[in-house]
């Protein structure tokens, strides 16, 4: 059970790793930055993947996130791949945490000044033989809170709601599932439901909520839909409410977009495209970078 629910995990890139009730995540022992500073990431692993030893953590770099250095580890192969001088992942491998163990493995780089004040996510994947867990310790750049999808794209509206920032990420090789997120906006007097979603890329779109239950972050189906508020509004992001496309026929390939249809119970359907962004994205305007 836990291989097939840890791998759905990490296709997904959640916040979190499901594959047990009990574990906890993966964190940064100091999460706060600020754009043009140079930050020293230290990432907490604090178990293994249910019994088994975590024999590789790879980390995923952020764009922005330039002169990366990693820390050695005595009885760890590191390895630093990357294109054109700059390094695009931290691999840490051949080592062994035991399940009860805990591990650090740091590194230092450079927040480049052009970088918003907003939360940076660091896409980790914790690697036990077979087993997969999918981890997004983030980095708070100043004191604003992260942006979830807000910019870039059209306004949607349909009845009394209006959405934006509709996104997804880049999707692993062979990745069984992926995530959507949009923001929804209730501008009418009367509360509204997200009853289901379709789309052709997957035979079966759900919505989930992840909620800090007794110190663990757990993730569920909601069968009913999600309420909207009136005059409220629900963001779908990372971390959160979103939803998961379950088996995808086709990876989600970063530049192009998933069409989606969204069912509400009042407003009724209305078709969206979600951006496909990269791997580990937070849904923040990435327009800086086109062309990289």
């Amino acid at each position: 059970m836990i291989r097939t629910v840890s791998r759905v995990a990490l296709a997904a890139a959640s916040v979190i790793a499901i594959a047990s009730p009990a574990l906890a995540h993966m964190t940064f022992e100091t999460a706060q930055s600020a754009p043009g500073e140079e930050f020293r990431g230290v990432l907490v692993l604090p178990h293994g993947c249910d019994g088994a030893p975590t024999d590789t953590v790879r980390v995923t770099l952020p764009q922005g996130f330039v002169d990366v250095s990693a820390e050695a580890k005595d009885g760890w192969t590191l390895e630093t791949p990357g294109t054109d001088g700059q390094v695009g992942q931290i691999v840490w491998s051949g080592g062994a945490v035991p399940d009860d163990g805990h591990e650090t493995f740091a590194f230092t780089g450079t927040f480049a000044g052009d970088l918003p004040e907003t939360d940076i996510v660091f896409a980790v994947e914790q690697m036990c033989g077979d087993v997969a867990l999918g981890w997004e310790p983030a980095v708070s750049l100043g004191d604003a809170p992260a942006d979830h999808g807000h910019h870039g794209g059209d306004t949607i509206t349909v009845g009394d709601l209006e959405l934006t920032g509709a996104f997804a990420r880049a999707t692993l090789p062979n990745a069984p599932v992926a995530g959507g997120y949009v923001t929804v906006t209730n501008t009418g007097e009367d509360a509204d439901r997200l009853v289901s979603a379709q789309s052709s890329f997957s035979p079966d779109v759900q919505i989930h909520e992840m909620a800090v239950v007794n110190d663990v972050m757990q993730m569920r189906q909601l069968p009913e839909g999600l309420e909207i508020p009136a005059g409220e509004t629900v963001t779908l992001a990372p971390g959160g409410l979103h939803m998961m496309f379950m088996n995808i026929s086709a990876p989600f390939v970063e530049g192009e977009t998933v069409p989606v249809t969204l069912v509400f119970e009042k407003a009724g359907e209305v078709e969206i495209a979600l951006a496909v962004q990269a791997f580990g994205a937070s849904g923040m305007d990435h327009s800086a970078h086109e062309g990289h």
